[in-house]
C-alpha cells in the first residue's frame, strides 16, 4: 500500500473491477483513464499489508478516495461449482454507504456496465443511479467512458482534455507495455510496473503532474526488451516524447 493514502485522498480514484487476465485489458483501460485525468488509481492490488486484515484495509482505501468506479460486466456463476463472484458488491455497498454518508461530498461512484439492461435484473437497485454502458468488446470504449465521467466532474484538479487525445495516448501505452520486460508470470509486467509505464506517459503529456518535486511518489525502474532503443541512464525519460507518436 501506498504510505500514506491520506495524504492523496483528494487525487485518488477507487477502482472496483475483476482481476482475471480475461479482464485485464479493461482494467488497464480503467487505470489509464484515471491517470490521463491527473489523479491515482487505487485498487485491492495495490493493498499489501500483511499484518492489517483485507477487510479493514479497504476500507481505509475507500475512505481516503474522492471517488471510485465500479466495473459489473461480471454477473454470472464461473467454474465448476458456478461461484458468483462477491466481493465487488461488498466494496461497491462499503463505497456507496461512503459517498451517501457524506452527502457525495467527500466521495462520488460511478458504476459501469457492459451490457445495457442486464443489471437491471442481478443489480437492479443500480437502476436510480444511472449506470455507464461500454462495448463489451472494446476496452477503448471503456477508456472513453471512464474518462468522460471524470471530466464531467467539475474538479479543477482533472484534466479537461478532449477524449480523442486520451483514446490515441492509450493505444501508445499499449504498443510500449508490450516492450517491456516484466517482472510477472511469463516475464509480463506486474500490477506496479504496468501502472509505472502510464505514469510516465502521462506526465510527458503534462497530463499527470505528481512527481513535480512536491509529492512522494517515486518512480519504479522498467526493463526494456529493447534497451538499446531507451536511456540507460534516465530512468524517467524512456518513453518516446509526445511528438513521436
Amino acid at each position: 500500500m501506498r504510505g500514506s493514502l491520506a495524504a492523496y485522498d483528494m487525487y485518488q480514484v477507487f477502482l472496483n473491477h475483476p482481476f482475471d487476465e480475461e479482464f485485464e485489458p479493461f482494467a488497464q483501460a480503467l487505470h489509464f483513464s484515471v491517470v490521463a485525468a491527473g489523479l491515482i488509481p487505487v485498487c485491492a492490488n495495490d493493498l499489501n499489508a500483511p499484518d492489517r486484515p483485507r477487510l479493514e484495509m479497504l476500507v481505509d482505501a475507500i475512505t481516503h478516495c474522492h471517488y471510485s468506479i465500479h466495473d459489473f460486466s461480471r454477473s454470472r456463476g464461473e467454474g465448476s461449482n458456478n461461484f458468483a463472484r462477491f466481493n465487488m458488491p461488498i466494496e461497491m455497498g462499503m463505497a456507496l454507504f461512503h459517498a451517501l454518508n457524506t452527502q457525495r461530498n467527500r466521495h462520488r461512484c460511478a458504476f459501469f456496465v457492459a451490457t445495457p439492461y442486464d443489471y437491471q435484473v442481478f443489480a437492479s437497485d443500480l437502476s436510480g443511479l444511472d449506470p455507464k454502458h461500454y462495448d463489451k468488446d472494446d476496452d477503448l470504449s471503456l477508456a472513453a467512458s471512464v474518462y468522460d465521467w471524470l471530466r464531467g466532474l467539475g474538479n479543477p484538479l482533472i484534466k479537461q482534455l478532449p477524449t480523442a487525445e486520451v483514446k490515441k495516448k492509450y493505444r501508445f501505452f499499449k504498443e510500449q507495455l508490450k516492450k517491456i520486460e516484466g517482472g510477472g508470470k511469463d516475464d509480463y509486467p506486474s500490477h506496479d510496473e504496468v501502472q509505472e509505464l502510464m505514469f510516465r506517459i502521462c506526465s510527458d503529456c503534462k497530463w499527470w503532474t505528481l512527481r513535480d518535486g512536491t509529492h512522494d511518489l517515486p518512480t519504479l525502474p522498467l526493463s526494456w526488451k529493447d534497451a538499446s532503443s531507451h536511456s540507460l541512464h534516465s530512468p524517467i525519460d524512456v518513453v518516446p516524447k509526445l511528438g513521436s507518436t
